[in-house]
């Protein structure tokens, strides 16, 4: 009963990202462009592509004429991390990448908090403090 309940939440997970892979096979991007009027791009994307990659790995190398940037994976107890995408970049790309990802943290953020990285240490007093006081 317990293995059919998991089969059926996995099975319901792929039909929803079937159907949302779906809705965005062909989707309207408005590209602005200082120099230029609005254009609109029709964005197809096909269903594999759809339900995309999990990575909780990225590295990121570049030379003067692009960027190179890895997904990856990285399991807990295994050494080495697997790469599954990558994409590459021109650095006007890459720079107009940061800024929507950036743009896209800020909403995020300001809809559901701040987004808290492991290991980074909060504004806390550590040691000690220097006091007036003379203990006896």
């Amino acid at each position: 009963m317990i293995e059919s309940s998991v089969w059926k939440k996995t099975k319901n997970k792929k039909n929803q990202i079937r159907n949302i892979s779906k809705n965005l096979k062909i989707k309207e991007h408005i590209v602005n462009n200082p120099n230029q009027q609005q254009k609109k791009i029709n964005v197809k994307i096909d269903e594999q592509v759809g339900e995309g990659i999990y990575s909780n790995f990225f590295m990121v190398t570049s030379s003067p004429s692009e960027f190179v940037i890895d997904f990856g994976r990285l399991l807990p107890g295994m050494p080495n991390a697997k790469i599954y995408s990558r994409v590459l970049a021109t650095p006007q790309h890459t720079k107009q990448l940061l800024n929507i990802l950036q743009k896209n943290v800020e909403n995020f953020e300001k809809m559901h908090g701040e987004i808290k990285l492991p290991g980074k240490q909060e504004d806390k007093e550590i040691g000690f403090k220097a006091t007036d006081k003379i203990l006896d």
